[in-house]
This record gives C-alpha cells, structure tokens and sequence, in this order.
C-alpha cells in the first residue's frame, strides 16, 4: 500500500519471501545452524511487501493455498522469512487458528487464561480482572474451569479468542477470527475489535471473507499464489477479488461526461446533476445511495432514495440530484447510482439499466465540506413538534 509522507507505520515488510524444503533429509540440521537447504522445495511466498499504519488493519484476501496463513505466521515471527526484512513496533498478538489452545488440553480454561497472562508477562495483580473478563466473554460458564480435552472446536475457540483480546496489543495479526461460534458470539468479537480499533490497535487480517475486510479495513491487498497482486482501497479491492458483472447499459446509460468526484457543503442545499442517455422509450428511474466506511462497521447507508422518475423518451437527459439542507458532516462518501426500470408499483426487482458504484468498481466519491461535526448525520428537529 503506499504510504503518505508522515504516517507512522506499524509493521512492515519488504520483499518477503518463503521457502520451505520438501525432502526432510539432511535440511533438519542445515536450518538449525542457518544454512540453506538443498532438494526440493516450495516457494509460500515470494517477495510480499506491505506496511500497516498505526492505527489501521490491513486487511489480505485471497482463496486457500493462497498463502494468506503463511504469511501471517511469517509476520508475527513463527516462521523466519527466508528472504526480505520485517519490522514491527510495539507488541504483538497473533490470533492464529482459534481453538488451538495450546499443547496441554490436561488445563482448565482458567489454568490456560492464567498461564497466557503470565508469558505474556502480564503483572500477576492483573490477573484477577483478566481471568473474569475471559469467564465473562467467552460465556464458558462451569466450563471454563474445566479441562480443555473436554471442550468443543467452538469452546476452544472462544477461550483463545476472549484470552487473547483481554490484553491490549499494539498489533493484532488476525486469522479469520470473525467466524468464532455463533452469531451472537461474532457480534461480541466484532463489537470488541471495534474497541481495540479506537483505541489505536494496528493489524493484520487475512481471509477470504471479502464483508470482513470492508467491515475492518480500508486498505487491501489481494494474495495469489503467495504473490501480491492488487492493492489499495478496500472497496475497489474487494470488487477486483469478487469479479462482479455490471449491468449491460443496453437500454439507459450514464455518459462518460459525467463528473467522477462531486462536491457539497454541509447543511446548504446540494444540486448533484448526472447526464444520462436514453436509447430507446422507456420509462427510467433514477435511484442513489450516499455511504459511508465506517471501520469495524463496514460501509453505511446513510442516505437513499429509489424508483425516481426521470425520462421516458430516447435521447440525452440530466438529471439533478436535490437535497435541500444536506444533512452530512464534512467528509468522503461513496456516490452511488443507478438507472433501472421505473416500476408503477415499487417494491419487487427492479430491472437495472446501469449501475455506478463501489460494488460494481465504477462509482463515484462525494466531497463534503464544512465545519466539523461530531455524527455523520445532522438532522433538522423542530422543538414545538415534541
């Protein structure tokens, strides 16, 4: 990803590379003592380069065997990289195979938690308040001072991920940790990293659940056969990996002249104007929605209206957007638009036109100035109405 002048950057890596030996014979003794080894071989990755902002997560998608995991470990330093340098600040937590919870299952999830904290160093008059926000999070119950050779996939993993997170780390290097139990548990796992988030963590998440990259982080790269391949703003990331199909245009298009960025000021009326081409009659609506990303949310609707009138004849058309008194707080949106089919009676599927917008990668950014505001929507309430 590339980096503004000034960022303070949390981790990094540069021109990484891993190599792993695929005949055990005589490579054993080589890698203790530092050498390389001979035989064959299988490349994980291969020269990977990217930086973390403090204060960000970055998020790596890619399909199985893309390398994702590996290069994981090779950031929180299970692995050494057999090429290219790493460089972290501050502390690390490596949230690697949740349910792996350690190598004696003969503990009890509180022996566990209490063994944790302590190689982690964590002063022992702490240890108290962890272990009960551990009991509490991860909703164990009696369990939690039962054995671990007891537990359940699900079980195990809610201990690791509840021990784990009760300590604040500087950097958080993520292994598809959203999919833990059930959807009331992964709604206390994102409500938790969204926590971490604001109060300044910084990491690494690598998946291949493209919602849990716009939920988390705004840049992304793509890992391909331990390549990176695509980088930059999640959004448009996310729709490069998913590949989508955008509607044909056949009947009603935007034309080209259409502005890519458009500009407003918060709280005065805003006229958004979009030239449209209509190729044969047919009735046209005009639809939009203004979004938001919101880290640790994902992005936001915060504006939306659809099945809005705007021609029925062939030719070209404008069409202005009007929001009287716009109601958002200085910042970037996403623009989204789109020409379907007017429907006399709105409700079902509407057939698509045209389609301008962060899914489909050709959307457009809306620019909203003004004084600074402490929600995203401001709106207008009227005291005699109460």
């Amino acid at each position: 990803m590339t980096e503004k002048q000034g960022d303070a950057i949390a981790l990094a890596c540069r021109s990484v590379g891993k190599t792993f030996p695929l005949q055990r014979e005589g490579n054993v003794w080589r890698l203790m003592v530092g050498l390389p080894t001979i035989g064959k071989s299988f490349t994980a990755l291969n020269d990977v380069s990217l930086s973390v902002p403090k204060g960000k997560i970055v998020g790596i998608l890619g399909h199985n065997g893309a390398g994702k995991s590996t290069l994981l470990r090779v950031l929180g330093g299970v692995y050494q990289p057999t090429t290219g340098t790493i460089s972290v600040e501050g502390s690390v937590c490596g949230l690697f195979e949740l349910g792996g919870t350690g190598n004696n299952p003969h503990l009890t999830g509180r022996e566990y938690a209490r063994r944790y904290f302590t190689l982690m160093g964590v002063q022992r008059a702490r240890h108290d308040a962890l272990l009960h926000d551990v009991e509490t999070f991860s909703e164990l119950g009696a369990d939690f001072d039962r054995r671990i050779r007891t537990y359940s996939t699900g079980m195990g993993a809610r201990l690791y991920f509840a021990t784990a997170t009760a300590i604040e780390y500087d950097v958080f290097l993520i292994d598809e940790l959203l999919s833990v139990g059930d959807e009331h548990f992964q709604a206390k796992c994102w409500a938790r990293m969204r926590k971490l988030l604001l109060n300044g963590a910084s990491g690494v998440l690598v998946t291949h659940d493209w919602i849990s990259t716009l939920r988390l982080c705004e840049q992304s790269h793509i890992l391909k056969r331990g390549h990176i391949v695509d980088s930059g703003p999640s959004d448009g990331v996310v729709v490069r990996y998913l590949d989508l199909p955008s509607p044909s245009a056949r009947v009603a298009r935007f034309t080209d002249s259409n502005a890519t960025s458009y500009r407003a000021t918060s709280g005065r009326d805003a006229a958004l104007c979009f030239e449209i081409e209509v190729d044969e009659p047919a009735d046209v609506a005009f639809a939009y929605s203004i979004e938001m990303m919101r880290v640790g949310i994902g992005w936001e609707v915060v504006l939306i209206d659809s099945n809005i009138f705007v021609a029925d004849v062939a030719g070209r058309h404008e069409v202005v957007l009007e929001i009287d008194s716009l109601p958002l707080a200085p910042g970037t949106y996403s623009l989204n638009v789109a020409l379907n089919r007017h429907q006399k009676t709105p409700g079902g599927p509407a057939e698509a036109f045209d389609v301008r917008g962060w899914t489909t990668g050709n959307g457009w950014k809306l620019e909203v100035d003004g004084e600074p505001a402490a929600a995203a929507v401001n709106l207008a309430v009227d005291a005699k109405t109460w």
